[in-house]
C-alpha cells in the first residue's frame, strides 16, 4: 500500500480545504509531521483511516463528529485519498453522515454518508468501480487485507500504546493480540467445547432427574412408594410396574361391564322421553294454529281495502296512456317556444314575425351579391401585391451579394497573411522533422522500460508475498518441529518405560525395580518417525524459501535493468511524454507535407479575388432595377385597395364579408321556420289535453287529476296482488290445522309430566357417564403405567454412555481453558496460538532493537506460568547481553523503553502484515515518543526508521520534537489558527 494524495475538507481542526502530496514527501523515504497540539496532525491521520474504513479509529470512531465545526455551512464534510493497493491506483472519494442546509424551506436534514470507488489508469482517466458502502468496504478489505484495528495498529504505529503493551499482564496482551490476529475460530473452540461440557453436564443431571421422575411418577400413579433400593438397581422398578399392569388389566374388565349396564338403562329412558315429547310438540301446534287463525281473521278488513284500490287502479289503466300523451305535447310546446326565442334573438333581435323575418332574409342575400360582383378586382389586387413583395425580395437578396462580396474583399488582406504564414511553416517544418522523428523514438523507448519495471515490481510483489508466505509456512513447520521434539522429549521417560521388563535393570538407573514406570500423556505419543517427518518437512519449507527468495533477487535486478532506462518517472508521465513527442513528431511530418498546398493556395487566391470584384458590379445594378419595379406596382395599388376597403365593411375579405351576409340570411329564414313551428305545438298540446280530461271522465273518474292520482305502477300493483293472496292461503291453511283430527285429540288428552321424563333419562344419561368415566380412568392409569415402564428402561439404558460423555467433555474443556491440572501454565488455546505470534513478534522486534541499542537488548517470550493463580503464556521479558541476564520490561528506562516499544511497534507491523496476507506496506506512521531519547539513542532510532525506506518504502514521523526538524527534510507543518487549520508541505 503506498500513498498518493489527500484532501480533506470541513474535517474537525480543517474548517476549509486542505492536500496533503504523499508523493513528494515519499521521495525523501523519511518525512516529518509536525505542529502544535491540536492543530491537527493526527486528524490527516484519521482522515486515511476515514477514507478506509468510513469510520475513525479507536475511541475516535465512536464520536459522530467528524464536521469541523468553523466549515462554512454550505461545505460539505468530505474525505478523498488515492492510493495504490496490490498495484491498482484507486481513488477513494467518502463523505460522512452530516447535517446540510434544506433546499427548500428553513432548518437543516441529514445526509446519509456517501462513498465513491474509482480506478485510475495510467492516462489520468478514471472510472468508477463501486458506489454502495457494503461494496467498496468489501473491495478495499479484499485489496488490503487488514481490519480497521489492524492497520491502526500496523501503519498508523501509536507509540504510547506500545509502551503500555510492552509493560502490560497477560491477559491485557492477549486482548490486543487477539483483535490484531483473529483468533475467532480458537475462542469458538474454547467457548464450543464450555458450552458442550455445561451441555452435557446438564443433560447428565437431566437424565437423573428425569429418572427420578419416572420413578416417583410411578408411585403417585400407584398410590404406594417405589421398592427400596431402586437407585442402586433400576430393575426393581421394571419390575414393580409389571406387577401393577396386571392388577390394572382386571380392573379395566370390571369397568368395561358396568358400562355396557349404564347404557342398556338410558336407551330406555330416552324412548319414553320422546313419547312425552311428541305428544307435548302436538299440543302446542294446535294451539299456535287456534291463534294465528284469529289473527288473519282480524286482518281481513284491511286486505278488502287494497282489493278496493286495486280495482279503481284497473279502471284508471286505459286513461293512463292519454294522460302521458297530454304531458309529453305539453312539454314539446314549451320547448318549441323556447327555441323559437333562441332563434329570433341569433337573428339580431329580430321580432318573432314570420312574414317580416323572411323578407329582411331577402335582403341580405341581394346585398351579397353585390359585394361578390368586386371579386375579380380583390384577386388583381392579390397578383399586384405578390409582384411587388417579389420585387422587394429581389432588391434585398441582391443587397445581401453586394455586402457579401464587400465583406469577402475586406478579408482578403488577411487571408493573404495567413497563407504566406502557412508557407512559411511548412517549409521550417521540412528542416526540422528528423530530429522530431528522433526524440520521438526516444521516449518510446523510455516508455517500454517503464512499463517493463513496473511489471516487474507488481510481479515482486506477488514474489515477495509468496517468499513471506514461504517464511510463514517454514516458522509454522519448524514451531510443529520443535514442539513434536520438546513432546518427544517430554515422553522420553514413557518411552524408556515401554522397554523395561520385569526383574531386568533399569537402562537409565540400574535398577530391577520399577515401582512408577512413567506413562504416555494423554494426546498420545511422538515417535521418531514422526519427529524425522517434521524434520523433513521443516528441510523443504527451507528449501521453498530459498528458491522464492532466489526469484525475488532476480526480480529485483530485473527492475534495476530497467529503471536505468526509464529512470525513476512513472509510467503515466512517461506516456504522456512519449505521447507528446509522438504528436509533435506527427504534426512536424503533416506540416512538411502541407508545403505544396499551401504554395497552390496562396496562388488561388489571387484569381478569387478578381471573381468577388465581378461579381459585386453585377449585385449593384441588379438591385437598382428591382427598386425601381416596386415603385411603380406601389402607386397602381393605392386606388384599388381604397374601393376594396369600402366593400369588405371591416371584413378581411370579400369572400369573408359576403359569408357574413349569407349567414345573417340563413339565421333570418330559420327564425321563421322556428316561430312557425312554436304555433304548431301549442295548438297540438290544447288537443291532447281535451282528449284526456274526456276519457277519465268517461272512465268514472272526477277529471284528469282523479284518473292520475288511482294510477299504480305495474310493480306495485302485482305487490298488491301478493298481499291479498297470501292472505287468503294464510286464512285456509289456519283453518286446516285446528279442524286436524291428531291435534283435536291431542288438545283433549291430559297434560303430559315431561320434567319427569326428562329427570329419568338425565340420571340414565350420568350413570352411563360415570361409568365410561370410571373406565376412563382404569384405562388411562393402565396407559400411564405402561408409558413410565418403557420410560424406566429408556432412561436406565441412557444414563450410563451419558455420564461417560461428560467426563471426557469436562476433561477437554478444563485443559483448554487452562483450569486442568494437566495445563500446568494454565494457558488457554486462545494465549498458547497468541504465544506464538508473540515470540515472532520478539524476534522481529529484537533485530531492530538490538540496532538502537548497540546489540545489548533483546525481546523474548516469557511463557513461565504466574503466581496466585494468574494467566501466564504471554509475557515479555528484557534479554541484556551485557549482563547475560533477563529483565522486567519496567525496568528500561525512558529512553530504553520508547526504543522497545517502537521496536514493538515495528515487530508487529511485520508479522500482522505477513499473517493477514494483505498488501506490502509502502507508507508507515510513527506516532510521538521521540522525545525520551538522548542523542546517541536518537541517531540510532532514525537509523532503524531510515532502514525501513529500503524497497521504496516511506515512513511518516509525527512528533513535537524540535530537533526533529533539523534532521529529516521532508516536513508537513500543520498550522493552527482561529479560523481552521491548514497545512504548510516542504520537501
Amino acid at each position: 500500500m503506498r500513498l498518493h494524495h489527500l484532501q480533506v475538507q470541513a474535517l474537525q481542526a480543517f474548517a476549509t480545504t486542505a492536500e496533503v502530496d504523499f508523493d513528494a514527501l515519499s521521495e525523501a523515504g523519511l518525512f516529518l509531521f509536525h505542529g502544535e497540539t491540536g492543530a491537527g496532525k493526527t486528524t490527516l491521520l484519521d482522515a486515511v483511516v476515514l477514507a478506509l474504513f468510513g469510520k475513525l479509529p479507536g475511541a475516535r470512531g465512536t464520536d459522530a463528529r467528524e464536521r469541523a465545526d468553523l466549515a462554512a455551512v454550505d461545505l460539505p464534510t468530505r474525505v478523498v485519498l488515492e492510493l495504490t493497493l496490490r498495484g491498482e491506483r484507486l481513488r477513494i472519494t467518502r463523505t460522512p453522515r452530516q447535517e446540510r442546509r434544506k433546499q427548500r424551506g428553513e432548518g437543516t436534514t441529514t445526509v446519509p454518508p456517501t462513498v465513491l470507488l474509482e480506478a485510475i489508469a495510467a492516462d489520468g482517466t478514471a472510472t468508477a468501480v463501486a458506489t454502495r458502502v457494503e461494496e467498496v468496504q468489501h473491495e478495499i478489505d479484499r485489496l488490503l487485507g487488514m481490519s480497521r484495528e489492524q492497520f491502526c495498529q500496523v501503519v498508523l504505529l501509536p507509540q504510547g500504546q506500545f509502551a503500555t503493551f510492552l509493560h502490560a499482564a497477560s491477559d491485557a496482551r492477549e486482548e490486543l493480540l487477539a483483535r490484531l490476529f483473529g483468533t475467532e475460530r480458537f475462542e469458538h473452540a474454547e467457548r464450543w467445547l464450555t458450552e458442550r461440557r455445561k451441555k452435557v453436564e446438564e443433560e447428565l443431571r437431566g437424565t437423573r432427574e428425569t429418572l427420578r421422575d419416572s420413578a416417583s411418577r410411578l408411585a403417585q400413579v400407584l398410590a404406594t412408594e417405589a421398592p427400596e433400593g431402586w437407585e442402586d438397581d433400576p430393575g426393581l422398578l421394571t419390575a414393580w410396574a409389571d406387577e401393577a399392569q396386571v392388577l390394572a388389566d382386571a380392573d379395566r374388565a370390571t369397568a368395561e361391564g358396568v358400562c355396557g349396564d349404564a347404557a342398556t338403562a338410558r336407551a330406555a329412558a330416552d324412548a319414553a322421553r320422546g313419547e312425552v315429547q311428541e305428544l307435548v310438540a302436538r299440543r302446542a301446534r294446535h294451539a299456535r294454529a287456534v291463534a294465528e287463525l284469529a289473527a288473519f281473521e282480524a286482518g281481513t278488513p284491511a286486505r278488502d281495502a287494497e282489493a278496493t284500490r286495486l280495482e279503481r287502479a284497473r279502471a284508471a289503466a286505459p286513461v293512463a296512456p292519454l294522460i302521458a300523451q297530454a304531458g309529453a305535447a305539453a312539454d314539446e310546446a314549451r320547448a318549441a317556444t323556447g327555441a323559437a326565442t333562441a332563434a329570433c334573438a341569433a337573428a339580431g333581435g329580430a321580432e318573432p314575425v314570420p312574414a317580416a323575418l323572411r323578407a329582411a332574409a331577402g335582403a341580405a342575400r341581394t346585398s351579397a351579391g353585390e359585394v361578390a360582383a368586386l371579386a375579380p378586382v380583390e384577386a388583381r389586387v392579390g397578383e399586384r401585391e405578390e409582384a411587388l413583395r417579389q420585387a422587394t425580395v429581389e432588391a434585398a437578396a441582391h443587397a445581401a451579394e453586394l455586402a457579401e462580396a464587400d465583406e469577402w474583399l475586406e478579408r482578403a488582406a488577411g487571408r493573404l497573411t495567413e497563407l504566406e504564414a502557412a508557407v512559411a511553416t511548412s517549409r521550417l517544418a521540412l528542416a526540422q522533422r528528423d530530429d522530431h522523428a528522433r526524440a520521438a523514438r526516444a521516449a518510446l523507448t523510455r516508455q517500454e522500460a517503464a512499463e517493463a519495471r513496473d511489471r516487474a515490481q507488481a510481479r515482486r510483489a506477488v514474489e515477495r508475498e509468496q517468499a513471506l508466505g514461504a517464511k510463514s509456512d517454514e516458522l509454522e513447520v519448524t514451531e510443529q518441529w520443535l514442539g513434536l521434539r520438546e513432546a518427544r522429549l517430554e515422553g522420553m521417560a514413557a518411552e524408556l518405560a515401554d522397554t523395561l521388563e520385569a526383574d531386568c535393570p533399569c537402562p537409565v538407573c540400574g535398577a530391577v525395580e520399577h515401582p512408577e514406570p512413567a506413562a504416555h500423556r494423554l494426546l498420545g505419543r511422538v515417535t521418531a518417525e514422526a519427529e524425522d517427518a517434521a524434520k523433513r518437512q521443516v528441510d523443504e519449507a527451507r528449501a521453498a524459501l530459498a528458491a522464492a527468495e532466489a526469484k525475488l533477487a532476480a526480480t529485483d535486478r530485473e527492475i534495476a535493468a530497467a529503471a536505468a532506462v526509464a529512470g525513476e518517472e512513472p509510467v503515466h508521465a512517461l506516456v504522456a511524454l512519449a505521447a507528446a513527442a509522438a504528436a509533435q513528431a506527427r504534426d512536424t511530418e503533416q506540416a512538411a507535407l502541407a508545403a505544396p498546398g499551401a504554395e497552390a493556395a496562396l496562388g488561388a487566391f489571387a484569381a478569387e479575388r478578381v471573381a468577388h470584384e465581378a461579381s459585386r458590379g453585377t449585385a449593384g445594378e441588379a438591385r437598382a432595377a428591382a427598386l425601381a419595379r416596386a415603385e411603380e406596382l406601389t402607386a397602381a395599388l393605392a386606388e384599388e385597395q381604397a374601393q376594396l376597403a369600402a366593400a369588405r365593411a371591416g371584413a378581411p375579405t370579400i369572400a369573408a364579408r359576403v359569408a357574413v351576409l349569407e349567414e345573417r340570411a340563413s339565421a333570418l329564414d330559420a327564425a321563421a321556420a322556428a316561430v312557425e313551428q312554436a304555433e304548431a305545438a301549442t295548438r297540438a298540446a290544447g288537443a291532447a289535453a281535451d282528449r284526456a280530461g274526456t276519457a277519465a271522465v268517461q272512465a268514472g273518474f272526477t277529471g284528469v287529476s282523479d284518473a292520475a292520482a288511482a294510477v299504480l305502477g305495474a310493480a306495485e300493483v302485482a305487490t298488491t296482488e301478493a298481499r291479498i293472496r297470501a292472505h287468503d292461503e294464510g286464512l285456509a291453511e289456519r283453518r286446516v290445522l285446528v279442524a286436524d283430527p291428531e291435534l283435536v285429540a291431542a288438545a283433549a288428552a291430559p297434560e303430559p309430566d315431561e320434567a319427569a321424563a326428562m329427570a329419568r333419562s338425565r340420571e340414565a344419561t350420568a350413570a352411563v357417564a360415570e361409568a365410561e368415566r370410571a373406565l376412563e380412568r382404569v384405562r388411562g392409569r393402565g396407559e400411564q403405567l405402561t408409558s413410565l415402564r418403557r420410560e424406566l428402561e429408556r432412561r436406565v439404558a441412557a444414563y450410563g454412555p451419558a455420564a461417560a460423555e461428560a467426563a471426557t467433555v469436562r476433561g477437554l474443556a478444563t485443559l483448554v481453558d487452562g483450569t486442568s491440572a494437566q495445563n500446568r501454565k494454565r494457558m488457554r488455546l486462545r494465549a498458547y496460538v497468541l504465544a506464538a505470534r508473540l515470540e515472532e513478534i520478539a524476534a522481529a522486534a529484537s533485530e531492530r532493537l538490538g540496532r538502537m541499542s548497540d546489540g545489548r537488548y533483546a525481546l523474548a517470550l516469557d511463557d513461565d506460568r504466574a503466581s496466585r493463580g494468574r494467566r501466564s503464556g504471554l509475557g515479555l521479558r528484557v534479554v541484556d547481553g551485557w549482563t547475560g541476564q533477563d529483565r522486567h520490561p519496567a525496568s528500561l528506562s525512558g529512553g530504553e523503553t520508547f526504543m522497545a516499544s517502537l521496536a514493538l511497534a515495528l515487530g508487529l507491523a511485520d508479522v500482522v502484515a505477513a499473517e493477514s496476507g494483505g498488501a506490502r506496506l509502502d507508507t508507515l506512521f510513527v506516532d510521538e515518543g521521540f522525545g525520551s531519547l538522548d542523542e546517541r539513542a536518537l541517531d540510532k532510532a532514525l537509523e532503524v526508521l531510515d532502514r525501513l525506506r529500503d524497497g521504496g518504502r516511506a515512513v511518516g514521523v509525527v512528533s513535537h520534537v524540535a530537533e526533529l526538524r533539523q534532521r529529516i527534510g521532508a516536513q508537513l507543518h500543520v498550522v493552527k489558527d482561529r479560523e481552521g487549520s491548514r497545512v504548510v508541505q516542504t520537501v
